[in-house]
Order: structure tokens, then sequence, then C-alpha cells
């Protein structure tokens, strides 16, 4: 947990944390023996750690199906809220019905109380690791911010909000039938109207944070639509508009800081594009698109000019601030 207590020109800024680390730095994790059983579900070996949890690949006993087995922490066990998220996790998964979010197979807790998810093992490439490779092509960008937009779409109209959305979370996949995968849906607000912040805090990464979020005030799709209108200038520009060397001055800049212009970073885009980000990133939630009017927007200049073009780092005509 991260207290701030920053005040701003609009609102006091109460609480900003990473969301994949709800309270203290994890301990060493004690690893699972190789063929323990989670329900009917054998482990075979580890795929990744964060602060909620860990997950591995998990072999069904009877069918051989494999998944994603992600298993709350042994040191989180005590943590209800913990274990009230990966629970929330898994009702979304499971009642969210789109290509572009894991399947959901099953979820329980254990005797420890200890919660569990067996859900797709998504193979691809995260977001992150693509845009440390260098820039992006136009076709990939405009697949990514379409895909992503109607991923959030059909979840905004069953009624639920990510509240998390970061390259981070966004992999790419080579499967035909959806390009990529949105993933942890942990800290997600759905139409159960359930949170797991206080109304005083704010939960997620400030990089991706909307000014609205970050307050703490009440979350919707079009937080959702500012953290993708933040990785959309990601990609054309090469670097987040917003950055700085603590959270505090990244949010205070979400806050009161002009969006540094787009154009200028990436002139080889169609204007219409670079308009449709800004607008995403407009301060004020009530004139951002809709997800819906991002995919079908990014669609149709896709159909009528080709692919947005992408824009190399040795093009950059305006400065831009790098990452500390």
């Amino acid at each position: 947990m991260l207290p701030v207590g920053a005040a701003t020109g609009s609102g006091t800024l109460h609480e900003a944390r990473a969301a994949n680390f709800m309270d203290a730095e994890p301990t060493e994790p004690t690893e699972p023996p190789r063929g323990e059983l989670f329900g009917a579900w054998r482990v075979e070996a580890v795929v990744g750690r964060g602060g909620m949890g860990t997950v591995y690949r998990a072999r069904h006993a009877l069918d051989e199906r494999v998944v994603a087995l992600k298993v709350q922490r042994e040191d989180a066990a005590v943590n209800a809220r913990a274990r009230d998220r990966m629970m929330r996790e898994a009702h979304i998964l499971a009642t969210l019905a789109h290509p572009g979010v894991p399947r959901f197979f099953e979820a329980g807790v254990l005797d420890d109380e200890r919660a569990w998810i067996a859900m797709e093992l998504v193979e691809g490439t995260c977001l992150t690791t693509r845009l440390a490779h260098g820039s992006m092509s136009g076709d990939e960008i405009s697949t990514v911010v379409a895909a992503v937009a109607a991923v959030l779409a059909a979840a905004h109209s069953s009624g639920t909000t990510h509240r998390d959305l970061k390259p981070d979370n966004i992999y790419l996949t080579p499967s035909a039938a959806y390009p990529l995968r949105v993933l942890d849906w942990g800290i997600a607000l759905d139409s159960a109207g359930v949170r797991y912040t206080n109304h005083d805090e704010a939960i997620g990464t400030p990089t991706y944070m909307s000014p609205e979020q970050a307050r703490g005030g009440p979350t919707g799709g079009h937080c959702d639509v500012y953290a993708l209108g933040i990785i959309a200038y990601e990609m054309l520009a090469g670097a987040p508009p917003f950055v700085g060397t603590n959270p505090v001055e990244i949010l205070l800049q979400h806050f009161n800081r002009d969006l540094p212009p787009l154009g200028p970073r990436c002139p080889e885009v169609a204007y219409g594009v670079v308009e449709l980000v800004e607008r995403m990133l407009a301060k004020q939630h009530e004139v951002r698109p809709s997800a819906v009017q991002v995919s079908s927007e990014i669609e149709r200049f896709r159909s009528t000019t080709g692919p947005v073009k992408a824009i190399s780092s040795e093009q950059i005509t305006a400065p831009i601030l790098t990452r500390s």
C-alpha cells in the first residue's frame, strides 16, 4: 500500500498502488510439489508469480486438458480481500463470454482458505515485451486497439469495468480465433457493484489510471477507455504521455497537465486516429468515446485509409519524457 495524501487542483489523491501488490511485499513462496492436485488439476510447472499468487501449468487428471492454474499465495491466505478478489475474477471469467477473455474452467477454495482458478493457458507475447522490442507496425497497432476496445465493449455491456488495463495485462496470441487476450480481472468492478477499495482510495497502475479513478471516485467504462488511450498513445509515440520518478508525480500530471499533443510525435498517422486517441484521453470522462465507438472508428479508419501507420523513435519531432 502506498499512501499519497497529495492535494491537487481538483480533488485529493488519497492512495495509489500497483494492482498486483495489495499489501506487503511477497515473501518467497513455498512451491507445491509437482503432481499436487487442486481439484482435478495436477500441477506440472510454474508459469509466473505475482504479489497475489503463483500461476502454474496444470493438467486435468482425467481428460488431459492443460490450463493456467492461479493459486493464492500462502502468505496471503489470511487476507480475505485477496481471496475475494480471486473469486471475483473467477466469476467474471465465467460470465464474460468473449474470445478476448481467457476461458474459465473451474475455481475453488482450499482447506487453508486459499483460492484457486483454472483458466485458459494463454500462449503469446505480453504487449509490454512487444513494445520493448521496437516500434510496432501500423497493422499491429490498429489490431490491438480495435481488439481491446471490442473486449472492453463486451465487458461494459455486461456491467463490468476492468480498472487495470495496461500492456502487462494484454497478451498478443498466435491464435487465429482472436489476436489477443485481456488478463487480470481481479480488481474489476462488475454488475454486482462490489468493489475492493474504499470510496476514498484508488487502485490501479498510475501510468494508465484515469483522473477520476485516481481520485477514488466512481469508476466505469470511461476509465478503461482512458487506459486504452494511454496504451494507444504509447504504441504510436514510443512512450506514454505522462511519466515520472514516482506514482504521485505521474498521477498529478493526469490531473493537472495538458496532454502532450500526439500529432507532432507521429506526423504520418492520419489526423482522425490522432484525434480519436486524444478524445479518449480527455480529462472530463463525459466527453470520451465509448469502447464501442473506439472499436468502430478504428475499423472505419482501417477500411477507408488502410492500417494505422506506426512511428519510429527517429521520427519523433517533439520532445517527450522518457521513463526514469
